[in-house]
């Protein structure tokens, strides 16, 4: 699978006469060659030739992560020595080349230095072809999403009948995170969104210590990660009987959510699915409060390219998954947000979410 993936790389490395591609720790670099850490304090990378090397610079401390069967050069180094030796020997290893291709969206400054110091005569950015290479999921990648938005929704089934007066956002979310570790989840891809009565009306409201009060709206925006692989779910629940401004803003919501994703199939743009949801909450007279992107990507990270968002002319294709989730975030009054995670097939769209979008009652 690895192998496969490198070799569509240095495809595109060599159409762009790109001699060496280096990653940093992190989606990329798991992605090309199954090497699954984080960027740290302690120098790692990976390089990979336009003629099929792969070379590993990695603490030693990590050495046990890396798997035989990618059949690399391992450089290691340990804390006491310090990466400058192994750098050198990297350098040594690939030769004079003239055009090295990086991560410039996520590599930290230390690493950039690092690079400087190969001395290749050009540095580009290799971003855009790795964003393209990942935008098209294979079956099993597909097949990790699938279970993940499992997870997810059963923890979040699991977890509704302990949200009550007077518990807080905060002991909703813990429970969440709880529910989904039992079923299998790695971890969180971000931080629990519990967002109830007027924090609501915060996109990106972080669970806090307010208490959850009769008669409010709750924004429960959550994810979960297996095998890597992210799923992204919001569902927006009310406690007890809410006011009808409520109802009609959940509403709105939901044909915005459920006309988008019928809309989708290859050749839309991401644009054009935007559009409809973002024309639909507009018409009903919350078009200003709708203040965010339709969607994003979604896969080893819980953002990352296809984004449905305005003025994106990007054609929809096969294997293309992403979020659909329309919003309305009214100050004082509440939100409601209102979140499926979608592939594009051959001929329309797969929801691999199945949770209902009537509005649940507590």
């Amino acid at each position: 699978m690895f192998h496969n993936r490198r070799e569509k790389l240095i495809s595109r490395m060599q159409q762009q006469h790109i001699d060496v591609a280096v990653l940093v720790p992190g989606s990329n670099m798991y992605y090309f060659t199954g090497l699954h850490l984080k960027q740290s304090e302690r120098l790692t990378l990976t390089a990979i030739t336009a003629n099929n090397q792969l070379y590993f610079l990695l603490p030693q401390v990590e050495l046990n992560k890396v798997d035989a069967s990618n059949a690399g050069t391992i450089l290691s180094y340990s804390d006491e020595e310090g990466p400058a030796q192994a750098i050198q020997q990297l350098k040594k290893e690939l030769g004079t080349l003239q055009t090295m291709g990086v991560e410039f969206d996520t590599m930290h400054v230390k690493e950039q230095k690092t690079i400087e110091k190969l001395t290749y005569d050009n540095l580009c950015d290799i971003g855009e072809s790795i964003h393209e290479l990942r935008m098209e999921k294979d079956h099993l990648e597909m097949d990790f999403m699938r279970q993940a938005v499992q997870i997810v929704e059963e923890s979040l089934e699991a977890t509704l009948p302990t949200i009550r007066v007077g518990v807080s956002e905060m002991e909703v979310a813990a429970r969440l995170e709880y529910e989904m570790r039992r079923r299998g989840s790695e971890g969180t891809p971000f931080g629990t969104i519990v967002a109830s009565g007027y924090r609501g009306a915060l996109p990106h409201g972080r669970a806090s210590t307010k208490k959850i009060e009769a008669g409010e709206l709750i924004v429960i925006d959550f994810g979960a990660i297996y095998k890597g692989y992210v799923a992204d779910m919001t569902r927006t629940v009310a406690l007890g009987d809410v006011s009808p401004t409520l109802k009609n803003m959940y509403s709105i919501v939901k044909q915005a959510n459920e006309a988008a994703i019928a809309a989708i199939k290859p050749g839309m743009t991401a644009h054009d699915i935007d559009n409809i949801a973002r024309g639909i909450i507009r018409d009903a007279g919350y078009g200003e409060y709708f203040t965010h992107r339709l969607g994003h990507g979604i896969g080893l990270s819980a953002h990352e390219e296809p984004y449905l968002m305005q003025r994106n002319q990007l054609v929809l294709k096969p294997g293309m998954a992403f979020t659909v989730e329309p919003g309305i975030y009214v100050q004082d009054v509440g939100g409601v947000r209102i979140e499926d995670n979608l592939i594009v097939t051959e001929n329309g769209y797969e929801n691999l979410m199945t949770y209902s979008k009537e509005l649940i009652m507590l």
